[in-house]
């Protein structure tokens, strides 16, 4: 049998995701925590499986806690990081040559992720720690951060959605 992404997604049980490709949360740690200077208490580490698939994208978003990636199967997955000095960083998540089968994108970091090849699909895995909350999760808004970085407006546009 042939794995295709639809293969993936019934198997996996995966469903929409806010900013783009499937979702499934598999780990929510009954381990709470609080951060340094916070009184929130926060599950500790939070797990989904996540899949892209052709041209689809994971819109520009950013997150109050880590989050790491982990590569399983398919193609290439490119996820573009802008830091807060504005620093373009390029990461190529696969199990090829030029790539890494982890990646790392630390808190309140402008991230967004696609298939170079805009075919296949890609199947990972992200953990968040403190746990994932979508109270933490913000979504970009294209002409904010278009007026804040400039110099990536073509990477702006083509992957955030607003």
């Amino acid at each position: 049998m042939t794995e295709t992404a639809q293969y993936w997604i019934e198997h996996l049980n995966l469903q929409p995701h806010p900013e783009g490709g499937y979702y499934k949360e598999v780990f929510r740690s009954a381990h709470e925590v609080t951060r340094a200077g916070a009184t929130a208490v926060k599950q500790a580490c939070t797990s989904i499986y996540y899949l892209l698939e052709g041209r689809d994208f994971s819109d520009f978003h950013r997150l109050a806690s880590d989050e790491l990636w982990y590569f399983h199967k398919g193609a290439p997955l490119h996820i573009h990081v802008i830091d807060n000095d504005g620093a373009h960083t390029l990461i190529e998540l696969s199990d090829t040559a030029t790539g890494s089968l982890q990646a790392i994108i630390p808190p309140n970091t402008w991230f967004a992720s696609e298939i170079p090849s805009g075919s296949g699909f890609a199947l990972v895995s992200c953990a968040v720690a403190p746990g994932f909350d979508f109270a933490e999760f913000e979504m970009a808004k294209q002409q904010e951060l278009i007026k804040q970085y400039p110099e990536h407006r073509a990477l702006l546009e083509r992957l955030c959605r607003e």
